[in-house]
């Protein structure tokens, strides 16, 4: 793909966002002569690509869904003092509604603008391929809102045109079932490895040979996603997925390239723009995640945190430092902690913690000899790899999490062609060989990811112990591989129940009718629902296992 053709078009994407746009194919398009120029036009094309970007989010929903919820409950970040609330898993309606309002939302609808593309392009001479890959690119985006909120609008969604404006939602099992098969068919009909939509292609230019294995990977993520509610559909899918053909390797993973990012728009990768930028010096590495890589001697660790002397000093500004990224002097963040009166201390000292849990003896003598601030001590997420803007990838499927699902399968006895232990090592040792594509970090993906290093590393592995022992080691890993691709480590969490997380005593901040004390299922529909959809809203509450709460949980999320 053509680099300056995304830079450009995420560009773009952030003016017609700034300006209000409601739809993308305004921007250039003479609304009354839409199909003029026919379909070789550049419009859907560049719709196409507005959605691949708006389907993986933005700084909007990435900050309030991805990080401050998913990141934090599932303990991968943590943070003090800001937000202090949804640290401890407080409920706000408008953090829960951020990742559906590109959902519907008349500034991106992600949903809306792929649905169009796939009616344009479905039986049109010459865009065979390219309407295969629509649907790939529909699955994918309905797969994550569903996994997110459980029954949404499905079959009747993005139809306003057609006088639809109050979808009915669609059960999570009926659209699990429709999902699958518009992948298996999609993956089926593509034929050779060309589309016409070259670089408007940002995840593959055009390949659409690649497509066709994500639409497979992308299968047997699903089909993995029933394993406690339907296991015999899920063997059935995972058999059907490895027999289409998966990726083969790292180079075939599905990911946005970020190139020349920037965080004053939606080019650079959303995650490093607020770890970097926008919330410089608020969420750092939790001590739970670092625990995991430390106890395994994990030799990812210098590639996943960094501590700066002062993290607050933003991407933007000239004090900006990328951090000291040695794994012997990485710490983590405890989960759960607060300052002592943040409404009347300032934000850069520590006074103490609420002794929600118990702070080391450790820790009180580090941060009473502290230079500058509690921030110092503890790394934030690594600036030469997750935390950059200008060059991190958005990672969207991958080989290593695709091994790794096949390693499970196999524990259970669903899939063969390797053994388990086998899938196991090949998951972990693409986990460490996709840092390649973190183009700051090459120095220490050189120094600490060497091929001798990694070989060490995974061939000391071994899947051991009873099935649940296998099956916690597996998706520990899919866990540390997940990370800063919050929606599905925080989905694959739920499912699996891996790794094994303490919810935080909430005793500072009183249960109400959307949480408890426990780590959250799932996220609450909009308020705004119950006003403008109030009959399938209502019914759709009816079918969840506590109504419209945030411990509700989704149909494939079974106890």
């Amino acid at each position: 793909m053509k680099k300056t053709f995304l830079y450009i078009t995420i560009a773009a994407l952030g003016l017609c966002i700034s300006k209000g746009c409601s739809d993308f194919e305004d921007m250039n398009v003479d609304p009354e002569h839409l199909n003029a120029g026919g379909l070789n036009n550049t419009n859907y094309n560049m719709v196409f690509t507005m959605t691949q970007v708006q389907a993986l989010g933005s700084d909007w929903d990435v900050w309030r869904n991805g990080i401050i919820y998913c990141s934090m409950m599932i303990q991968h970040t943590s943070t003090i003092g800001w937000p202090t609330d949804y640290n401890f898993y407080a409920y706000s309606d408008g953090y829960n509604a951020a990742y559906w309002d590109i959902y519907q939302s008349d500034n991106r609808g992600a949903i809306r603008e792929i649905i169009n593309v796939v009616n344009k392009w479905k039986d049109e001479v010459g865009f065979e391929n390219d309407y295969q890959i629509a649907r790939i690119m529909k699955a994918y985006t309905f797969h994550r809102m569903t996994d997110l909120y459980g029954d949404i609008p499905y079959s009747e969604a993005g139809r306003l045109k057609e006088g639809i404006n109050a979808p009915k939602y669609d059960t999570q099992q009926a659209i699990y079932d429709d999902l699958l098969k518009e992948l298996d068919e999609a993956q089926a009909a593509i034929s050779g490895s060309t589309s016409q939509l070259g670089s408007h292609d940002l995840y593959y230019g055009g390949d659409a040979g690649k497509w066709k294995k994500l639409a497979n990977s992308l299968m047997l993520r699903v089909a993995m996603r029933l394993s406690k509610v339907d296991p015999a559909k899920a063997e059935t899918w995972a058999k059907k997925a490895l027999a289409n053909g998966l990726f083969a390797s790292v180079d075939d993973n599905a990911m946005l390239v970020h190139t020349d990012g920037t965080p004053s728009n939606d080019s650079a990768e959303p995650y490093a723009k607020i770890f970097s930028d926008a919330d410089a010096g608020t969420f750092f590495i939790s001590e739970t995640f670092l625990k995991i890589l430390t106890d395994a001697n994990d030799p990812r660790i210098a590639l996943i945190g960094s501590v700066c002397d002062d993290p607050r000093n933003s991407y933007s500004s000239s004090a900006y430092e990328k951090g000291d990224a040695t794994p012997a002097k990485q710490r983590g963040l405890p989960v759960g902690y607060d300052r002592y009166d943040p409404a009347q201390k300032p934000d850069d000292a520590f006074y103490g913690w609420n002794m929600i849990n118990v702070v080391s003896a450790e820790d009180t003598v580090a941060f009473k000899n502290a230079p500058a601030s509690y921030r110092s001590f503890y790394s934030v997420p690594n600036r030469y790899t997750y935390s950059d803007p200008k060059t991190a990838p958005t990672m969207i499927v991958t080989h290593a999490e695709t091994q790794l699902l096949l390693a499970e399968a196999a524990v259970r006895g669903w899939v063969s062609g390797s053994s388990a232990e086998d899938y196991y090592k090949a998951g972990v040792r693409a986990a460490m060989e996709q840092f390649k594509f973190y183009s700051n970090g090459q120095e220490l993906y050189s120094q600490y990811l060497s091929a001798a290093t990694v070989d060490a590393y995974v061939n000391a592995l071994s899947l051991s112990g009873s099935d649940e022992d296998k099956l916690k080691a597996i998706n520990t890993q899919y866990y540390i591989t997940t990370f800063c691709d919050e929606y599905e480590a925080f989905a694959n969490w739920r499912r699996s129940g891996y790794p094994e997380l303490t919810p935080v005593d909430n005793r500072e901040y009183p249960v109400t009718s959307h949480v408890s004390n426990e780590i959250p299922r799932r996220f609450t529909y909009p308020s705004s629902e119950s006003q403008s959809n109030p009959v399938n809203y209502v019914e759709a509450v009816k079918r969840l296992s506590n109504g419209d709460r945030m411990d509700s949980r989704v149909w494939w999320d079974k106890e």
